[in-house]
């Protein structure tokens, strides 16, 4: 029986969005209790506005996938992420819906392709070598954060961009403020300011003199009425630098972690590294980083697992529910249950990076680079353990992007 959204909102729970992983390995408790009881739900998110919440996997992909939701931020009925998003994020690709999206979106994606990504194995695992030759030579314990998750995605980003490595600092700083929840409007909006002012001066350069990169390929195609306007491409270099590390590095230092944590799953990567393809996959499913998106508000009247979304509401997907929904994983006689970690898993339907036509640009080389990282780590390092106990590791705790702000390991 279908609900309508004004008979539920006036009953119904509105927790706190988004919820804290009480224990750093598994979905808020809230989020699992939402999705076992089926359909949407309330919740209050920062500045005190209710908007839907979908739990359940199938729930999820309908959403991400109908056109009757928009993820355009310049609405005034979408529920943002935090104050600053319309002004840095309204009018990009991203935020624009179809046709529009798909139309720039085509530009971009080329440098992204599964062929071109696959390309580049040999210099990652040029790149992870380096990394590893660097922190063998300076002995444990060391910061695997420092030391290899965050410089692998980045130096990667930066040969495909055309960005200078030695300025990594600064694009880091600026990604670390745009992803954690606990910094400021004025804060954020100086980061931003920042930031502009580096990416303006870069793309000012490439004019000036092109080179074999994404970035000046992008000013001599798809620069002007047809495609990007020039006044967003520094903001669009920005925010593919931001989303070219900083989630590619969360997931390496998680996917390391839940690898120590589970000896028999780490020995069965090193001894069958054939399986870093599914592994990957599992560790996105598993971790599901994203922990305040996707969201949409809705453009029609649209029914969702049951529950009637009017005109102008908002709705929320939590990303680690879904992807530990039972119903769609850990369903089958045999297969190991959602919440645990099996690397062997065929978990290529997961949410993790997002679903329909606004999916992740990037997942083509986020997977490349997992797939390369983590074996070869293993391999090298076969006794790499934490240096610390489990417990005591810092993960974020009100972050757009789940991760863990140090992870000391020795050997």
């Amino acid at each position: 029986m279908t609900t309508t959204a004004s008979e539920t909102a006036a009953t119904e729970e509105a927790p706190f969005f988004p919820a804290e992983r009480s224990c750093p390995f598994s979905a808020p408790p809230k989020y699992t209790e939402f999705r076992e009881a089926g359909g949407l739900h309330k919740v209050t998110i920062w500045d005190g506005s209710r908007h839907w919440l979908a739990t359940r996997h199938e729930d999820i992909r309908a959403v991400l996938s109908s056109p009757s939701f928009s993820a355009d931020v310049r609405n005034p009925d979408f529920p943002l992420v935090h104050s600053n998003q319309p002004e840095h994020e309204g009018g990009l690709f991203l935020r624009l819906d179809d046709p529009e999206h798909a139309r720039l979106r085509q530009m971009l994606t080329r440098e992204f392709s599964v062929k071109r990504t696959q390309a580049m194995r040999e210099s990652l695992l040029a790149i992870t070598d380096e990394l590893i030759d660097a922190m063998l030579a300076k002995g444990g314990p060391v910061d695997l954060v420092q030391d290899f998750a965050l410089p692998m995605p980045s130096r990667a980003i930066c040969t495909i961009l055309g960005v200078p490595y030695e300025d990594h600092d600064l694009f880091q700083e600026h990604a670390n403020a745009g992803t954690d929840l606990n910094v400021s409007h004025e804060e954020r909006a100086r980061l931003q300011h920042k930031a502009f002012e580096y990416y303006e001066s870069l793309v000012r350069r490439k004019r000036e003199e092109p080179g074999d990169d994404m970035i000046s390929r992008l000013l001599a195609d798809h620069t002007g009425p047809d495609g990007f306007a020039p006044e967003m491409m520094p903001v669009l270099v920005g925010i593919l630098v931001g989303a070219g590390h900083e989630t590619t590095a969360n997931m390496l230092g998680l996917g390391t972690v839940a690898l120590l944590v589970n000896p028999d799953q780490r020995d069965r990567l090193r001894d069958h590294p054939e399986l870093a393809p599914s592994a990957a996959e599992e560790m996105l499913r598993y971790w599901s980083i994203v922990s305040t998106d996707p969201r949409r508000v809705a453009s029609e009247d649209v029914e969702i697992g049951g529950q009637l979304v009017r005109k102008g509401e908002g709705i929320i997907v939590s990303l680690i529910a879904g992807n530990r929904d039972g119903r769609a994983f850990g369903a089958g006689e045999g297969e190991c249950p959602a919440d645990e970690l099996d690397i062997a898993r065929s978990a290529r339907h997961h949410v993790a990076f997002g679903f329909g036509s606004h999916q992740c640009l990037g997942q083509n080389l986020a997977r490349v680079e997992m797939q390369v990282a983590w074996p070869r780590l293993f391999e090298r390092i076969p006794g790499l353990r934490l240096a610390i106990p489990t417990d005591e590791l810092p993960f974020k705790k009100n972050s757009i992007v789940y991760g863990l702000r140090s992870l000391p390991v020795e050997w």
